[in-house]
């Protein structure tokens, strides 16, 4: 009997977490002017601590976004603005957009020959 040989490699699938305005602006459809509006309002959830400092980049002309940051603004922007409701909006967790997105690691396994 021959031993089938196989051959396991993983895949990752990933995109660019960082976009500029521009770029997010095309992505989701929306102004500049929305984009900019919703960046200056996730500063202030950098301030308050829902976000980390990586989460908007400026450097000089440079302004780059963490898109997994502004999908989750976006879901709850309307809570996260509202004094009341802004208690019950659930924690950051970038692991879950990340996989509703599809950007993850999988093991493929290949049969040689």
């Amino acid at each position: 009997m021959s031993e089938i040989e196989h051959m396991m490699y993983t895949e990752s699938i990933r995109g660019y977490p960082y976009m500029p305005k521009d770029k997010i602006a095309q992505e989701f459809s929306i102004s500049k002017a929305t984009v900019q509006n919703r960046v200056k309002k996730i500063e202030g959830q950098i301030k308050e601590g829902r976000y980390s400092d990586y989460a908007v980049i400026r450097d000089g002309n440079i302004l780059l976004v963490n898109v997994l940051v502004f999908i989750d603004y976006m879901e709850y922007r309307k809570m996260l603005n509202d004094r009341n409701a802004k208690k019950y909006v659930p924690d950051f967790q970038p692991e879950k957009i990340v996989h509703i997105l599809g950007w993850n690691n999988r093991i493929v396994r290949e049969d040689a020959g």
